[in-house]
């Protein structure tokens, strides 16, 4: 107790022992800047004098008693209310409250680790949930892309078999009365018909053998030139309604390469530019070579892509919006880039609705050590 003046007027003994105060600072009429002072040489005063008295003036400005919690030199935590007497006196009692403030901001800080760690884990449930919903998305498209594909192929098939059914019934009708001209038109039919079924057939099975990584890349010296022009005879006897102007001359003798997967690209290439120019007649080849390497474009005047389409051409079982009522698996144009990488070459297509395509092959003349794996594909080689 404090008079008006900050005058002891009197403390229990718990107060002295709080403080460790000696006797004679316990006696009525010590000032109170003096147990400050000594305090302050134990270091157990306040930490922040200027703050210390805010206490007094509160509860004298309200007439009524005030706490407020000083933080001591020495650690703890005192709380100190302060009930005004008339005479401008006042009884202060102290309590020690530090394990009471400790275990408070404990539960604040483990209160804002836990709110923390909630939104931490709001935030990753809820990028889980936009991945899966992405997944889900990708599997559905996948998966009309699957049924689209079977469809498709289901058509492709039916149609040079319907050719066949239709040659052979009229061929049986003719029985012995065959004129050589019927008979070679009705065979040509028949076996143009079996060239694309075998074509469609191998396309499909080197499709899954690239996504197994069992596909063969057998390099050896390839006459690329030969190669191109076969191709394109193959595919003369096969669309009869177009003809291919080649301009191969530029090509070196040979390439390191492997002619069958090479073929295959060069059909696919071929088949398509016929496909999507049914109103032109004329399909243009030309092959260079340049830096080591050789350039090979096939271009045709037919319907082109959309140019949001180009970027997806690629990709397995997409088709382009204008091929809409044009019969095609989608699997072609993504088995033609997945042989080029292996070869260590690389595909591009310039194109415009309306304006017909450009499909540019390059390819290495000679090989950079072993054929890299196209998507984690073991590929087996033979040199």
């Amino acid at each position: 107790m404090f008079d008006s003046a900050k005058n002891l007027i009197l403390c229990n003994a718990s107060y002295a022992r709080m403080y460790n105060l000696p006797d004679r600072l316990t006696q009525p009429g010590t000032p109170l800047a003096d147990i400050l002072a000594y305090r302050a040489e134990e270091r157990n005063g306040p930490a922040d004098t200027a703050t210390y008295f805010d206490v007094v003036f509160e509860a004298t400005a309200l007439g009524a008693p005030a706490s407020q919690n000083i933080a001591l030199t020495d650690g703890r935590i005192v709380k100190i209310t302060h009930n005004p007497m008339q005479n401008g006196g006042y009884v202060a009692t102290h309590e020690d409250v530090t394990k009471t403030v400790r275990l408070a901001e404990e539960l604040r800080r483990h209160h804002d680790q836990l709110e923390v760690t909630v939104r931490n884990r709001t935030a990753e449930v809820e990028r889980q949930a936009r991945e899966l919903e992405r997944m889900l998305a990708q599997e559905r498209n996948i998966n009309e892309l699957q049924r689209q594909f079977v469809a498709m192929a289901s058509h492709e098939f039916r149609t040079p078999l319907a050719i066949i059914d239709a040659a052979a019934q009229r061929l049986l009708r003719k029985a012995g009365a065959v004129e050589p001209e019927f008979l070679s038109d009705k065979v040509e039919q028949i076996r143009a018909s079996v060239s694309r079924i075998v074509d469609l057939m191998e396309s499909i099975l080197s499709a899954g053998r690239l996504d197994t990584g069992t596909i063969d890349i057998s390099y050896g010296a390839c006459a690329l030139r030969s190669l191109i022009r076969s191709c394109c005879e193959r595919q003369s006897s096969i669309s009869k309604t177009h003809s291919f102007v080649l301009d191969v001359d530029g090509l070196p003798e040979f390439i390191d390469a492997d002619p069958p997967s090479l073929a295959q690209v060069f059909t696919n290439l071929l088949s398509n530019a016929v496909k999507y120019a049914p109103g032109t007649s004329e399909i243009r080849i030309a092959a260079w070579e340049e830096t080591g390497n050789v350039k090979i474009s096939v271009s045709d005047d037919g319907v082109g892509i959309d140019a949001e389409d180009v970027p997806r051409l690629f990709q397995r079982y997409f088709r382009a919006r204008t091929s809409t009522g044009i019969a095609g698996t989608g699997i072609g144009l993504n088995l033609v880039k997945q042989i080029v990488e292996l070869h260590q070459g690389s595909i591009e297509v310039q194109s415009a609705r309306g304006c017909g395509s450009t499909f540019t092959v390059t390819l290495p003349v000679k090989r950079h050590g072993d054929v890299p794996a196209n998507n984690d594909c073991a590929i087996t080689q033979a040199s």
